[in-house]
């Protein structure tokens, strides 16, 4: 569970960290596990980071984890209440949510649209997914990391439309041309990795213009970073890498323009896989990804 020391002020919380200390979602999609250690090996590069002066260790909430429930939609069921929880008791922090397998990422942009139905009757929430893998799969039994942005376009408690949705960085190399269709007949935008990598500054201008976008016309974008949207020799600590990905660059000023958006925001960060990182790599990224967000800078 995720536990509290002490009674935090809310008036003084700038920025609440929550683990999700649990990979069972990635074992089930035959991923190599190990991002249930994520959690903590993350804490340990992101408080070597700099505090700005207007947000001191004082005002970051580490909340702790949440641990496996047994079973991926019992977890995310208690994500969800938790985020919900911890954005009703910190209205004006920023949230940042650290995996484990990126199947939490549904229980987390839950949890956001829990909270904003408190405030609006039908919040309309916008889902930004840097990833490899489009994770649009269906499942007979039990959620897995290769389903979240398919649940959260088909199940209404999400409050996720299909055009609200962008896929940021997808291999064709790694995604099934079944679940590439389905995510574009569904209104979602995909820009694939090849289209970034041909004009990098250009795909990192339309990005932010994307979600600035969003950010006027939604009540909340959650950006969801699943660390193997990097290469292999950017981030080799990850539950499915790939040979080539994303410029972490472009990815970082993102995270930094999410600060300022006039919307509600938060960010998860998911699959960081200890066992196969190289010299702390990924696990630096991850910090320095959730430090940009928290703090508006690159």
């Amino acid at each position: 569970m995720v536990t509290l020391d002490g009674e935090p002020d809310p008036a003084v919380v700038r920025a609440v960290l929550v683990g999700v200390a649990c990979d069972r979602g990635v074992g089930l999609n035959g991923g190599r596990l190990g991002s249930a250690e994520g959690p903590q090996r993350f804490r340990d590069f992101f408080w070597r980071l700099p505090a700005p002066a207007d947000i001191g260790q004082a005002s970051v909430l580490d909340a702790g984890d949440l641990m496996s429930a047994g079973r991926t939609t019992e977890t995310h069921g208690r994500l969800a209440e938790v985020v919900t929880v911890l954005r009703e008791r910190f209205p004006s922090a920023k949230l940042v949510v650290i995996g484990g397998g990126h199947d939490h990422a549904y229980g987390e942009v839950v949890g956001m649209c829990d909270d904003l139905r408190r405030r609006v009757e039908t919040p309309r929430i916008a889902v930004l997914n840097v990833d490899a893998h489009a994770d649009v799969r269906q499942h007979n039994n039990e959620p897995h990391s290769g389903t979240p942005f398919r649940r959260l376009i088909d199940e209404p408690r999400a409050g996720v439309a299909g055009p609200s949705m962008l896929a940021w960085g997808l291999q064709q190399g790694s995604n099934a041309q079944a679940h590439l269709d389905w995510l574009k007949a569904q209104g979602a935008a995909v820009v694939d990795w090849q289209t970034i990598d041909a004009d990098p500054s250009a795909a990192a201008r339309d990005l932010l213009a994307a979600m600035d976008v969003f950010a006027s016309t939604h009540d909340g974008l959650a950006m969801s970073v699943d660390l193997d949207a990097f290469g292999q020799a950017v981030a080799p600590g990850v539950s499915a890498p790939a040979p080539v990905g994303v410029p972490a660059g472009a990815v970082l000023r993102a995270a930094a323009h999410l600060a300022g958006l006039p919307c509600a925001t938060q960010m998860g960060i998911y699959e960081l896989n200890p066992r196969f990182d190289r010299d702390g790599a990924t696990a630096r990224l991850a910090a320095r990804l959730a430090w940009s967000y928290l703090t508006g800078q690159v």
